[in-house]
């Protein structure tokens, strides 16, 4: 009986565990795995002078691996996460206001930076084939996706 009863426990147990890992990284890699591929600008925000903003590419390539390559830092790979620590969230909110309550990607231009020092924030939104990134103090930019 004892026997019995311990197998039923493990193999509910095993089901269970099997049914939210998925889940689970399912919700997590969500974000990134929508970012995969090219994206090309449609929209580049400008100044009150007219002139573009500098820290947006023309265009950003997302890979699996959770690095990036834009355009305007040809070959080189640059790590990226869209999946913040309450601690990074809490810095960056603390940075700006503007980032309250909403989707960061953060890229670091040097991978041996710590996540909380980057200086490449952007609020994001991402739909199937657009890609909306802000800079902070800039208007919205818009990327479609081109693969």
């Amino acid at each position: 009986m004892r026997k019995t009863s311990l197998v039923a426990f493990l193999l509910v147990a095993v089901a269970l565990s099997l049914a939210l890992v998925p889940k689970g990284f399912a919700t997590e890699n969500n974000a990134a795995s929508q970012l995969l591929g090219t994206w090309q600008i449609t929209h580049r925000p400008v100044n009150g002078a007219g002139e573009p903003c500098p820290f947006l590419p023309e265009s950003i390539e997302f890979f699996k691996n959770q690095t990036l390559v834009m355009s305007n830092l040809p070959g080189r790979p640059l790590p990226y996460k869209t999946e913040l620590t309450a601690a990074e969230k809490q810095s960056f909110e603390a940075r700006s206001a503007g980032y309250r309550g909403k989707s960061l990607l953060i890229v670091k231009p040097i991978p041996q930076m710590d996540w909380t020092s980057t200086p490449m924030v952007y609020i994001y939104a991402v739909t199937k084939d657009g890609l909306t990134l802000i800079v902070d103090g800039w208007e919205p930019s818009s990327f479609k996706r081109v693969k």
